[in-house]
């Protein structure tokens, strides 16, 4: 599994095949196989422990106490800035893997979606907590704007000096 999520985050999901995964992770075929029975399964293995991972930070972030709601704002926000200041990023495990996998019913992408639908839905209930008139609509905009700067960084090297979009996210959190 290390060996697939460091492939996987860095160079693509498709464009490693289970030949270089098996190579690369000195595990036998038979091995291989026998855990994960198609490259697919794998995926799915990657993006549940990636998906999972998230799920207990921003838990664990949100029943902080006081001021949890903003704190997982905050940490979402930082994860949206977090490709800005890295040559080289990739962009979002599950943002790319979408863009690979079209297919809404394939078990890939609905593990994506189902994830992507849990951080918009955290974001909800935290501008809810935080007594925001309109929590699900600005929680819609500011999934949209996370999305917009990860594959802006990765893709065209937005780089955010001005701090655009720290003003743009925290207008919106911040609206009464």
């Amino acid at each position: 599994m290390a060996t697939a999520t460091d492939l996987f985050i860095s160079i693509g999901i498709r464009s490693v095949g289970v030949d270089r995964l098996i190579a690369e992770s000195s595990v036998a075929r038979a091995t291989f196989f026998r855990h994960f029975p198609t490259k697919d399964d794998l995926v799915v293995a990657f993006l549940e422990t990636q998906a999972s991972d998230a799920r207990r930070r921003l838990t664990l972030i949100r029943d902080q106490g006081p001021g949890g709601a903003r704190a997982v704002l905050g940490e979402i926000a930082a994860g949206a800035k977090a490709g800005m200041d890295r040559t080289g990023f990739r962009g979002c495990e599950f943002i790319n893997t979408a863009a690979e996998y079209c297919d809404p019913e394939h078990p890939v992408r609905v593990v994506v979606d189902r994830h992507r639908a849990w951080v918009r839905d955290i974001m909800a209930d935290a501008l809810s907590d935080l007594g925001h008139p309109d929590p699900d609509g600005t929680a819609e905009v500011l999934f949209t704007l996370r999305t917009g700067a990860v594959v802006a960084s990765s893709l065209e090297g937005f780089r955010d000096s001005g701090g655009a979009f720290d003003r743009a996210w925290w207008g919106l959190v911040d609206q009464r």
